[in-house]
């Protein structure tokens, strides 16, 4: 059996993720806020934390992995993340970018640290799968903690896929952009005030003439990729590129 740790697993795509890894006979470990929403499932097990919290990602990865026990591979897939501040520099809410970063980068970081560390004498194939964005390669103004990020992300991966290349058993990396998706999130990017996001009528359009990726078949994509033989190959990649 092959086991999973998605973060940001309670809805939008971590969920779909959740969702296309049981079907296909994983063992999962749901990471969010809240996991109450999950429906149960005998391979399922949620583990409730906060990730911007940085002292909680060493033992949420730990507890995540006794909890997977003999599985025959490991992956770590990091989706958890938020597009807010959606402000232009200058223009951030108090705390907004500190949060944003704590959970786009910094847990990321740690948990991606932790699994290398603990996983060190498994077996198996190891993989980190990292969700990120096209913004991490293009500027989108007011989403510069957005952006910046994701782009620390980017060039994360590509290190610790660097680091790995030298490894006895070395752990596969990609960072991927996975298009343009109908969460939650897109809902927070179309209510957000053109004075500080110019680029919010594109996303209207694209949800308007119903351009959006639905969670489950970006999941589905996304999973197909995981599991190919491509995956590992380019540690930044973009999955309409596929």
């Amino acid at each position: 059996m092959n086991g999973y740790v998605v973060t940001g697993a309670s809805r939008g795509l971590g969920a779909a993720l959740t969702a296309q890894l049981l079907r296909d006979g994983g063992r999962v470990v749901a990471v969010a806020r809240d996991c109450g929403a999950l429906p149960a499932h005998p391979q399922l097990i949620t583990l409730d934390a906060d990730l911007t919290d940085s002292s909680l990602p060493p033992l949420v990865m730990e507890r995540a992995l006794a909890a997977l026990g003999d599985c025959d591979s490991l992956t770590l897939i990091n989706n958890a993340g938020t597009v807010q501040p959606i402000a232009q520099v200058g223009a951030y809410p108090p705390g907004a970018a500190e949060t944003a970063i704590a959970l786009n980068l910094t847990a990321p970081l740690l948990l991606c640290d932790a699994f290398v560390a603990h996983s060190a004498g498994h077996g198996g194939v190891r993989r980190v799968l990292n969700i990120s964005s096209g913004a991490a390669a293009n500027p989108y103004r007011g989403w510069s903690v957005y952006c910046a990020t994701k782009a620390g992300v980017d060039h994360f991966t590509r290190t610790l896929a660097a680091e790995q290349q030298g490894a006895a058993r070395p752990l596969l990396a990609v960072s991927l952009y996975p298009g343009v998706i109908d969460t939650g999130m897109q809902g927070e990017i179309r209510a957000a005030d053109p004075a500080q996001f110019p680029g919010k009528p594109r996303f209207d359009a694209l949800k308007a003439d119903g351009q959006l990726t639905s969670p489950a078949d970006a999941a589905a994509a996304i999973v197909a990729y995981l599991h190919g033989a491509a995956f590992g190959s380019v540690p930044v990649l973009d999955i309409r590129q596929l």
